[in-house]
């Protein structure tokens, strides 16, 4: 019985996450194609408000 809620609370993460980068898709693009740091941080209008402490890219 533990090793199917396991199985599940997995698949559960593995869901969200992937669903969590499909949404903010275009976030991680325009990270990934920045040439440089401000370039990158003007990424974060790409992000809700609530989100951008989390993912904020200061280096």
């Amino acid at each position: 019985m533990s090793g199917l809620v396991m199985g599940g609370l997995a698949l559960v993460i593995v869901v969200s996450t992937f669903s969590f980068q499909l949404i903010y898709r275009d976030y991680y693009t325009c990270v990934d194609d920045a040439l440089t740091q401000t370039s990158r941080q003007s990424c974060e209008n790409h992000l809700p408000k609530p989100l951008r402490p989390l993912l904020s890219v200061n280096d």
